[in-house]
C-alpha cells in the first residue's frame, strides 16, 4: 500500500520531469536560432534608452535604430559597431518608427507632435507633418516604404494607408473582419502583410488593396506585436506576453518558438519588434532591456 510520503515523492518526481521535459522542449524549439550580436554602445552617455523600432539601409549596410527615450537616432554598421548618433539639433520629439528614402532624407514618426515628418539629412531641418485621410486626422504608428510610396498604419483606426511622397492618399489597406485593426504590417514580394492582434491573424493584401489570404494563429499566440516574414515565406510572429517568438509556415502551419523573458543576453524584457536584414540575421529590437540583439542560423 502507498504511503503519503512516497505519494508526495512520486509526484514530486513526476512534475519535475514535466518541467524538465517543457523547457528541453523549447530549448530543441530554439536551436535554428542563436545569438550572433547586439547593436553596441560602448560609453554610457551613447546607451539607448527606449528604442522602439529598426530601419535597415541595404544598399550603404547600415542599421538604423529609433531611440524614443533620448529622443535620437543612431546609426550602425553590419558588425554592430556605432557610427552617428543624430537627434537634428534637439528637434525631435519622442520619434517612434522611419523609413530612409532615396533622397537622403528620412521620414520618421514623432508621437509628441502626431507626425510624419521629413528630416532633410544635409541641413539637418525637421519639417512636420500632419496626416490625414478623407478629412480625418490620422495618428501615425508604423511606417515602410516600397516603389515610391509611404506606407503609414493608422494608431486610431488600425487601417494602413498609402502615401504619395506629397503625403497625398493613395489606398488604403483593411478588412471588415478587423474592427480593431492591425498593429504592424511588413510589405513582402509585393505583397502587405498585416497583423491583426484583436484575432490573432495575418492578412494578406495586394498592392492594390485586396485581401487576399488570412492565416490563424490560433493559440499558439498570446500577444502578436510584430512581424516578420523570411525569404521562405516562413512567418514569425513576437510576442510581447509571452517573450519569445512564434514561427509558423508559408501554410501558416505553427513550427515552434523560441527565446525567452529576462535580462541576459538573448532573453527578452518588453519588445516591440522584429526584422529580418538581407544577410540572415534576425534582429529584435527590446524596448525593455534598451538594446537591439541579432540572432543568426
Amino acid at each position: 500500500m502507498m504511503t503519503k510520503r512516497t505519494f508526495w515523492i512520486l509526484q514530486t518526481v513526476l512534475v519535475f520531469i514535466l518541467v524538465l521535459g517543457y523547457h528541453n522542449e523549447r530549448a530543441e524549439a530554439a536551436s535554428p536560432w542563436l545569438w550572433d550580436r547586439v547593436l553596441k554602445q560602448d560609453m554610457v552617455k551613447d546607451a539607448m534608452q527606449m528604442p522602439t523600432a529598426l530601419y535597415i539601409d541595404v544598399d550603404k549596410e547600415l542599421y538604423y535604430v529609433v531611440d524614443s527615450g533620448r529622443n535620437r537616432l543612431l546609426s550602425f554598421n553590419r558588425k554592430g559597431e556605432l557610427l552617428n548618433i543624430f537627434n537634428a539639433g534637439k528637434a525631435l520629439n519622442i520619434p517612434f518608427d522611419m523609413v530612409k528614402t532615396e533622397e537622403a532624407g528620412i521620414w520618421i514618426i514623432e508621437k509628441g507632435n502626431n507626425s510624419l515628418s521629413y528630416i532633410a539629412l544635409k541641413e539637418k531641418k525637421v519639417t512636420p507633418n500632419t496626416l490625414t485621410y478623407k478629412g480625418e486626422l490620422v495618428y501615425p504608428e508604423r511606417i515602410e516604404t516600397h516603389a515610391g510610396l509611404l506606407y503609414v498604419l493608422n494608431k486610431a483606426t488600425g487601417n494602413i494607408i498609402s502615401y504619395s511622397k506629397k503625403l497625398e492618399p493613395v489606398n488604403r489597406f483593411s478588412c471588415s473582419a478587423c474592427p480593431w485593426g492591425f498593429v504592424d504590417f511588413k510589405i513582402y514580394q509585393e505583397k502587405i502583410w498585416a497583423l491583426d492582434q484583436a484575432n490573432r491573424t495575418i492578412r494578406c493584401f495586394n498592392l492594390t488593396g485586396e485581401l487576399i489570404k488570412t492565416f490563424e494563429l490560433g493559440d499558439t499566440i498570446n500577444f502578436p506585436v510584430s512581424l516578420a516574414i523570411e525569404g521562405t515565406g516562413f512567418m514569425y510572429v513576437l510576442d510581447r506576453q509571452s517573450r519569445d517568438i512564434a514561427v509558423y509556415d508559408r501554410n501558416g502551419t505553427f513550427k515552434y518558438r523560441f527565446l525567452e523573458q529576462g535580462i541576459a543576453r538573448g532573453q527578452l524584457s518588453f519588445p516591440s519588434e522584429i526584422r529580418f536584414d538581407p544577410w540572415g540575421g534576425l534582429c529584435l529590437v527590446d524596448e525593455g532591456n534598451a538594446r537591439v540583439e541579432i540572432f543568426k542560423r
